[in-house]
């Protein structure tokens, strides 16, 4: 299994570089890990952030349907600079790290 173009894991990884995050190569993707959580997946140029309930995403990140079993956004490449993305990754560690 090809692991993503380390290319795209960089600029996913620069829009995030005021938060405390690091990726690690696992099952063929880039894990996402903010503040020691597991927040998502960097994969087929797309960031995969754990579903956590956030309400002010665009509406063109989709959303697990209520049958999926992956509960995960999709974040289309698009999206590298927006400025709610680094919120939605901390954000994202805050609540994780709360339900354990």
């Amino acid at each position: 299994m090809a692991y993503e173009d380390p290319q795209i894991v960089l600029e996913w990884m620069d829009s995030l570089h005021e938060l405390n995050v690091r990726t690690k190569k696992m099952f063929g993707c880039y894990c996402l890990y903010c503040d020691g959580q597991a927040v998502g997946w960097i994969h087929d140029s797309v960031l995969s952030l754990r579903e956590v309930g956030l309400d002010y995403l665009p509406d063109d990140v989709r959303r697990p349907g209520p049958d999926d079993k992956i509960r995960e956004l999709v974040i289309p490449f698009d999206h590298v600079r927006a400025d709610w993305l680094p919120r939605a990754v901390q954000d994202t560690a805050n609540i994780r790290k709360a339900q354990k």
